[in-house]
């Protein structure tokens, strides 16, 4: 057994009747491979598989062709499986009687290359073909049958064991697909999952899902800090004298909470005189910071962002610089849409993340918030009195402990019992008087008053019933006043402090921080205005072209996936990209958005509009190179139609697996990606305007129906021509949820290979071989149906048998090759004779 080729290595179709391989020019051949690789999104391979469709005649006559193939360069091996379809042409050597013959060059020998003679593709049922013809639609079965690696490395293999080299094929092939009503069912679901529904969208863009340059934009305008007042400018020295002012009231108000401020008031009148200050340097600040919100006139980006800056610094506040470009934004706008639609988002969820990016970095004018201003500076500390808070039961506790402590006296020292109670209605008498309006009420004195009174009276009756000598007050006494002290101090300082805190620093102190938040939001609006423009406008000009994008698909979703494609989709000539094959190609060497011109540029006028270069996933040339490629398949009916087949095929309708509509909607956002590729280099340079929209727009519903044209024709395993080459596709058993159980009895039920079609008329069958060893059976079925692939076995009497297990598993079924009659394949290595045109053929 010879060593495999890669799996990874395609199959590669070429048919050399047609018109596109005629001559003997090598640079055509390569052409033509690279561009059904590029087709399939495919770069050049390691190895080469190619599989060529001839006719038995064009075996000499493209001997020259043949040569190129078998020497393609390439770095691994080149392995060339020969489908040769018609007829054998007539042979005669001087006056002998004309025997049908394969003339074979010697080039195309095994290992390295097999030859397939399928002399009549309807199985005996077939018209006469003198010229190879052969039926479109049975070819393009076979070609598929055959175009599977495994399977074309299993037949060439096994033809190679054959005499000769040659065989010719007999099977029985069952084809899976989508039935039309499947098909277009998940169709429209694909086409309104990919669109995506109305439910609100996110309010919050996190810095964690956005690129760099936009999440600095977003930060840097919504919590960032990029401006701030110019140390040694107007508006930071008046802010420092608020400042200072506010830490003298501090400073005073500690003095005020001493005994000095109750004896004396000593620090009241530096507090007010801190105070008074502060409140001045605070207006005068607030009045800064108005001219700082109106120095925009009003109207956001009206002023240059130079005018704003000179503007601030007049006024001793400088701003950040950005540190983005327009072209920054735009590649980062980039990829984060490109990046929301490859993770599966739908068109309307990515519309509303780039619009609430727009609304977050759109800069806004700073008139609504000279109001807020306002009420900042309207708000004063209160003139009514602050009442203290009554005092606790623990306060309570103790004043009638300490009255308690000094009354422990008897008679005739009784009255001395009253001396705490009366120094503690004095003391806090003293502290209502000394704040105005402060803390202090009567009230207050008087139960603290009340307390010590009760707790004196106690004492001074258990110390009489205990006959206490008169001394023993005077022991309690000094421990009486001073817990007695000890809380009127302490009430003092509590309520000087609430009292200089509540009616001054405070709210000088909360105004002074509303107004540096204020700034710094005002702030905001002036840093990098002209970017956070830019980014808005061009994140609202995606969102127009995804917003006409989800209409289009939502259109296409009314339409019936089996009717007529549109017209201009439906010509011959055109290429999947929309031009004809008579355009000259465009210039695909220059990615959109780098060169001096961009057909989404707003143009002069509208001719300058082109479509025939239209890159995609940064591989310029690829499209060009698809414009010549030959289609997936040959023209035949369309899967899953009612059509008849050739009578070796049967077609079974598959129900759809579970990846089929996420598979569809993929498609869709790669034609979506494939449609704005062109549009960013014009959001980079700021021109995309509503021109460039509306033919973007206009480009998606053309691309979207490429796709659904693509899915009536070829089913959904093959891959649209714009599909991301690195998007990992589901297998049969995802997408067309295919019978196993049918497709294993579909490959295994025949051993012998006896109820196949042979591919040859009955005149035909007498250039096969009788001989049973020459004769090789291979059963393919979708890896879904077995573990394994490759198993082969042998008996006697019986042909040799393959088990294939195909990744592509749309077919199941068997091939049988059968060597042809010892005589009638001659190899030769030079041309000898060439046939008459009138000879004839059969």
């Amino acid at each position: 057994m010879s060593t495999p080729l890669s799996q990874s290595a395609p199959v590669v179709h070429l048919d050399l009747r047609t018109a596109e391989l005629a001559g003997e020019d090598p640079a055509v051949l390569r052409a033509a491979v690279s561009a059904r690789l590029a087709a399939q999104g495919l770069a050049q391979p390691h190895d080469q598989r190619f599989l060529v469709v001839d006719t038995p005649a064009g075996l000499d006559e493209h001997r020259t062709r043949f040569e190129q193939i078998m020497g393609y360069r390439t770095p691994g091996r080149v392995r060339v499986l020969c489908l040769l379809v018609g007829g054998l042409p007539a042979r005669s050597d001087e006056d002998l009687p004309a025997e049908r013959r394969l003339v074979r060059p010697a080039t195309l020998r095994a290992p390295e290359a097999g030859l397939l003679w399928a002399g009549d593709l309807q199985a005996g049922h077939g018209a006469a073909d003198q010229a190879g013809h052969a039926d479109p639609q049975a070819l393009a079965v076979l070609v598929d049958v055959l175009a599977m690696p495994e399977l074309f490395d299993e037949t060439l293999e096994l033809i190679g064991s054959l005499p000769d080299g040659v065989a010719a094929p007999a099977l029985r092939v069952l084809e899976h697909g989508l039935s039309p009503e499947v098909r277009g069912q998940a169709w429209n679901e694909a086409l309104l999952r990919f669109a995506g529904s109305h439910t609100s969208g996110p309010t919050v863009l996190t810095g964690a899902t956005l690129p760099t340059t936009l999440a600095g934009l977003v930060a840097g305008s919504t919590t960032g800090t990029p401006g701030r007042p110019v140390d040694g400018g107007e508006t930071s020295r008046v802010r420092h004298e608020v400042v200072d002012a506010l830490s003298d009231a501090e400073a005073e108000l500690v003095t005020l909470g001493s005994p000095a401020g109750l004896v004396n008031g000593a620090g009241r009148r530096e507090l007010e005189s801190a105070l008074d200050r502060a409140r001045s340097a605070l207006d005068r600040y607030g009045s800064l910071i108005g001219k700082v919100l109106r120095s925009d006139g009003g109207t956001v980006g009206a002023q240059s962002g130079a005018e704003s800056a000179t503007r601030l610094a007049r006024l001793g506040v400088a701003v950040d610089p950005a540190t983005t470009s327009g072209e920054q934004i735009g590649e980062s706008l980039r990829s984060l849409a490109l990046g929301l639609l490859r993770d599966g988002l739908s068109l309307r969820s990515v519309e509303q993340q780039l619009s609430l990016l727009a609304e977050q970095v759109q800069p806004l004018s700073n008139a609504p918030r000279i109001a807020e201003l306002d009420r900042l500076r309207e708000s004063a500390p209160p003139d009514r009195p602050l009442p203290p808070d009554p005092p606790g039961s623990g306060v309570l506790a103790l004043t009638g402990l300490a009255g308690a402590l000094g009354g422990v006296w008897t008679w005739p020292a009784l009255p001395a019992a009253l001396t705490v109670p009366v120094l503690l209605v004095l003391g806090m008498l003293r502290a209502v008087t000394r704040l105005p309006g402060g803390p202090g009420r009567a009230s207050d004195a008087g139960r603290f008053g009340m307390a010590a009174l009760l707790g004196a009276a106690a004492a001074a009756a258990a110390a009489g019933a205990a006959g206490l000598p008169v001394w023993a007050g005077a022991l309690g006494l000094p421990a009486g006043l001073g817990l007695g002290g000890w809380l009127l101090l302490r009430t003092w300082h509590d309520h000087a402090q609430r009292w200089g805190l509540e009616r001054g620093v405070t709210p000088l102190q909360d105004g002074l921080n509303g107004l540096d938040e204020l700034l710094a939001r005002a702030l905001r609006e002036f840093w990098a205005v002209e970017e956070r423009r830019y980014c808005a406008d061009a994140a609202l000009s995606v969102v127009g072209v995804l917003r006409a994008s989800v209409t289009a698909a939502e259109e296409e979703a009314t339409r019936d996936l089996g009717a007529d494609p549109p017209q201009a989709m439906a010509e011959s000539d055109d290429d999947w990209l929309g031009r004809t094959a008579d355009d000259e190609p465009g210039d695909a060497s220059t990615p959109y958005g780098r060169g001096d011109h961009n057909q989404y540029d707003e143009p002069d006028e509208p001719d300058e509009y082109d479509w025939t270069s239209v890159p995609s996933g940064g591989d310029t040339g690829r499209r060009e190179e698809a414009r010549t490629a030959a289609p997936f398949r040959p023209a035949g009916p369309l899967p899953g139609t009612a059509a008849a087949g050739p009578r070796w095929l049967e077609r079974g309708e598959a129900k759809g697996g579970p990846d089929l509509v996420p598979t569809l909607a993929g498609d869709l956002t790669d034609a979506t990606l494939t449609a704005l590729e062109p549009y960013w280099g014009a959001v980079e340079r700021g021109h995309a305007g509503d021109a460039a929209q509306e033919r973007i727009a206009e480009r998606v519903r053309e691309l979207l129906a490429v796709a659904r044209d693509h899915l009536r024709r070829n089913d959904v395993l093959p891959a649209p021509p714009f599909a991301a080459p690195h998007r990992a596709r589901s297998g049969p058993a995802g997408l067309l949820g295919i019978d196993i159980r049918r497709a294993a009895d579909a490959a295994g039920p025949d051993q012998d290979g006896q109820g196949l079609l042979q591919l040859n008329s009955a005149e035909q069958l007498d250039l096969l071989s009788r001989n049973p060893d020459a004769v090789a059976l291979i059963r393919f079925a979708p890896e879904a149906t077995q573990d394994g692939s490759g198993a082969h076995r042998t008996s006697p009497g019986r042909p040799e048998v393959r088990d294939v297990r195909t990744a592509a598993g749309r077919y199941a079924g068997q091939l049988r090759l059968t060597a042809l009659r010892a005589g009638v394949v001659e190899t030769v290595r030079q041309r000898q004779v060439s046939l008459p045109e009138e000879e004839e053929q059969w």
